[in-house]
């Protein structure tokens, strides 16, 4: 990153509409006020790199394992997809509205796998939190102000007073109306993720273009042989610690639809 940015501003390169060009053409374009540092710009660029890559490279692989897992739901997005592109063409930007059922089927991979599990806030001002339990129990919890809070998103998303039967996957419950205070994937208010309609975008129009070419299946293993549903799916979509939710082994098969 260092020497493209070097490179750039000695050559006086014009990268078009890109990101790093665009950072630092408007860095360099106001010398009366402070510019970013390199290492700033650097900052900048590596947190776009790893927020526009690693999230979505994981989503994706935990989705196409669920839609491997779940056959049913893997046709009927087949399906939908073929209502907006019914030859094998490739969606237009203005299309990516209408692919709806790829939007709940990325939606409902992010509640079970939400990339982040802890948000951080800070509390702007006093302020107090009003909790229940499952017995109907009232407590009114004071958070001062500067008071420091991780959201727990699986504690969230998987509620079952928010989703009803949270441990399976349904995409169709993101179709209609469903409650999007209960969904932080990618956070909430003035701090959410800037970059939520890019992740979108970007992992919807891979995930449409590989279904509707390719048919999704867990690679068979001898070693495996004989394995429950249930251990298959505890075994394809287990997690270990990473900088967001990592799948630790995905092991599929792409096979080219007729």
């Amino acid at each position: 990153m260092v020497e493209l940015i070097q490179d750039r501003r000695s050559a006086n390169k014009s990268l078009g509409n890109a990101l790093l060009s665009n950072l630092l053409d408007e860095n360099d374009s106001d010398p009366s006020e402070q510019p970013l540092t390199e290492d700033e710009i650097v900052g900048n660029i590596f947190v776009f790199l790893l927020a526009g890559h690693e999230t979505t490279a994981h989503t994706l692989s935990f989705t196409f394992g669920l839609l491997a897992l779940h056959q049913d739901e893997q046709e009927k997005l087949y399906r939908e997809i073929r209502k907006v592109l019914p030859s094998d063409t490739v969606p237009t930007y203005g299309q990516m509205p209408l692919l709806t059922y790829s939007l709940a089927v990325f939606y409902e991979t992010l509640r079970l796998f939400p990339p982040v599990e802890g948000i951080r806030k800070m509390a702007a001002e006093d302020t107090t939190l009003v909790v229940g339990n499952s017995r109907g129990e009232k407590l009114t919890i004071p958070v001062p102000k500067g008071t420091d809070i991780a959201i727990c998103t699986p504690g969230l998303h998987y509620n079952p007073r928010y989703w009803e039967d949270p441990l399976a996957f349904k995409p169709a419950r993101f179709l209609g109306d469903w409650n999007k205070g209960a969904f932080l994937t990618f956070s909430a208010g003035s701090r959410a993720c800037i970059g939520r309609k890019f992740f979108e975008t970007e992992g919807i129009a891979i995930l449409t273009m590989l279904v509707s070419r390719y048919k999704i299946e867990v690679k068979e293993e001898p070693q495996f042989a004989g394995e429950s549903f249930a251990e298959r799916k505890a075994r394809v979509l287990a997690v270990q610690p990473g900088i967001t939710t990592t799948p630790v082994r995905v092991p599929l098969v792409f096979k080219r639809r007729e």
